[in-house]
């Protein structure tokens, strides 16, 4: 319904039962409000998220920004992310479960990954990792929140990103003395 035009704050329990088909009964037994229901369809379209195998930074980086391109380009989740986005005003504990349950965990994965790879010295050390951690993540989220996902390789992207990303946060080549 989401995808279809509706708003977050515009549907009803009632409604999502009455278009699923299902009685309103049902609907409420399992969620007692739309934030419980909101919730669920994005833990739903979530894929979980896989575990770095720590062997090489790049590729571990590479990794975990694919999970989160596969997810931009999925419709029913970019459309479900953008509508939150939307309406976090109006959904404010829903907000904030979301970016607790679902994207706090991806960034401390994503954070780990940088962190090895400064105690590796393939990220210097003077770098603001969870700002690389936003430079990874902001290139997607900003084609999703333009709708401009169709054209997007996952694969490719987040090779691209995280190369271009890594570059500016490599250790300057040492100098011949």
């Amino acid at each position: 319904m989401v995808a279809a035009g509706a708003s977050l704050t515009g549907l009803s329990l009632v409604t999502i039962a009455k278009e699923a088909g299902v009685s309103r009964n049902s609907v409420y037994r399992r969620w007692k409000t739309k934030d419980e229901l909101y919730l669920d369809v994005l833990e739903t379209v979530n894929e979980p998220l896989p575990s770095p195998a720590g062997i090489s930074t790049r590729d571990d980086l590479i990794m975990l920004v694919r999970v989160l391109a596969e997810r931009v380009v999925d419709n029913r989740s970019s459309h479900m992310l953008r509508a939150l986005n939307a309406e976090a005003a109006a959904f404010p504990q829903l907000h904030r479960r979301y970016f607790d349950e679902i994207v706090a965990p991806r960034r401390a994965a994503m954070n780990d990954v940088l962190r090895r790879g400064a105690e590796r010295g393939e990220i210097r050390s003077d770098v603001d990792l969870n700002l690389v951690s936003d430079l990874l993540v902001s290139p997607l989220l900003a084609r999703m929140a333009q709708g401009g996902t169709d054209q997007l390789d996952p694969a490719q992207a987040s090779r691209q990103i995280t190369d271009l990303v890594l570059s500016g946060a490599a250790p300057a080549p040492a100098s011949p003395n």
